[in-house]
């Protein structure tokens, strides 16, 4: 049909797919949220029934196409928390259209040379085990053996299976896998949630005999810009495992933020871990169901009492919720030289790098650190931030000053010039 140029995978799963087997938001009988919900082994009672604690109610169309059953057993309190580990991410933010081949082809009748613009896809992925990586066009979903299968609207309209190691940050780079969106109306390239097709699935399979049926799924739509080209904007994610399928939802302010690449007129007191409100403490806490990390756990009890309203997006919040990271203790050595360093930084009035936190309820032999920093590794002290915007200010201005002096010295060049012609 023209759309891929690629190399066929053998062996597509293929699945029977009816449109009664689509389950949507709002339901048109019986109720779609219960009364209470798991969270950390707890139970904990919904305050509103009816609405999705962790995103728009519209968000949950994604999740699966019919229902699932799932018997959860509430833990013991001497019981440790199983917790869910997603072996393959796809970095949602790195999806793109990156190349664009040209081919001419001349025309028999006009006898004249046309170009015809094609893309690759790129992405960057992190993957714990092997796995393997499909792309499928206009695709519908379904469910075969606790596995999700995925069939597109054509049998060529798939790309061939790639395989990769694992490793973290690699690149889905395949320049035998081309597509041409123009071959399609720019309406099918968008989502309809009534539809069951989706125009872009990129699914990434692990290749793990201890994880069978364990896939993160990227789904994407194509946008036509002004200049007529193409853009790849991802939709959402989600994640198979365990014979169950998990919507996965980003956390806004949870990416590592310092100004090594931040310009010099952007807002520092932005690009650091601190809570928002009062400036010294970590960020820790989520507001739900915006999904802003951007308070401590002290100024999101005080915003409880006195607003209801998230400090970022000004939504109303109907919950909190506190996320904290653990790490294994460092050594001796290593502790001590970080604890130098943390009371230098408060001796000169930097109290960015020696944020302290709350360390109640950490198993023995872990600590409590920042959530920002243990995802994302240390962020640049404030102090130090400081210093670096000031200094590349300075260059700046020295430069402006510099090229002012060398339009001053080649004018007065000129006019002696002109005045000795004369």
């Amino acid at each position: 049909m023209g759309l891929i140029q690629s190399r066929r995978s053998n062996g597509s799963p293929e699945s029977d797919q009816t449109s009664s087997n689509i389950y949507k938001y709002p339901p048109k009988t019986g109720n779609y949220f219960g009364s209470h919900f798991y969270m950390g082994g707890e139970k904990f009672d919904a305050m509103r029934p009816d609405a999705f604690l962790f995103g728009e109610n519209e968000d949950l169309n994604f999740l699966a196409n019919k229902l699932f059953s799932y018997s959860f057993t509430a833990p013991q309190t001497n019981e440790p928390i199983k917790t869910l580990k997603s072996l393959i991410n796809i970095r949602k933010d790195s999806l793109k259209f990156y190349t664009k081949v040209y081919f001419t082809s001349p025309q028999l009748q006009q006898q004249q040379t046309t170009t015809q613009t094609l893309y690759n896809i790129e992405f960057t992925f992190d993957s714990d085990v092997k796995c393997a990586i499909t792309i499928y066009y206009f695709a519908t979903e379904d469910f075969v053996d606790k596995q999700v299968v995925y069939k597109p609207r054509d049998p060529d309209m798939n790309s061939e299976t790639f395989h990769y190691k694992r490793g973290s940050n690699q690149v889905f780079s395949q320049s035998t896998h081309i597509v041409d969106p123009s071959k399609f109306p720019d309406s099918q390239w968008q989502y309809d949630p009534v539809k069951e097709t989706i125009p872009i699935v990129i699914q990434c399979d692990a290749e793990d005999e201890e994880h069978v049926g364990h896939s993160h799924i990227l789904y994407a739509v194509v946008d036509k810009i002004v200049d007529g080209s193409y853009i790849l904007r991802p939709l959402k994610q989600k994640q198979m495992m365990n014979g169950l399928c998990y919507l996965l939802q980003e956390i806004y302010g949870i990416e590592n933020k310092n100004t090594e690449s931040a310009k010099p007129d952007e807002d520092i007191d932005d690009n650091g871990s601190e809570c928002i409100i009062c400036m010294c403490e970590p960020r820790d806490t989520v507001i739900l169901p915006c999904r802003h990390l951007c308070l401590c756990n002290v100024c999101a009890d005080n915003l409880r009492y006195q607003a209801n309203n998230c400090p970022i997006c000004r939504a109303k919040f109907r919950a909190l919720l506190q996320i904290r990271a653990i790490q294994k203790k460092k050594p001796a050595s290593v502790a001590a030289a970080t604890a130098t360093a943390a009371a230098r930084d408060v001796g000169s009035g930097d109290t960015s790098s020696a944020l302290s936190t709350n360390q109640d309820g950490v198993p023995p032999g872990y600590e409590a650190v920042s959530l920002v920093e243990a995802l994302n590794g240390p962020t640049l002290p404030h102090r130090a931030r400081q210093v670096m915007v000031m200094m590349m200010t300075i260059i700046i201005i020295i430069i402006i000053i510099i090229i002012i002096i060398i339009i001053i010295i080649i004018i007065i060049i000129i006019i002696v010039i002109i005045t000795v012609a004369r």
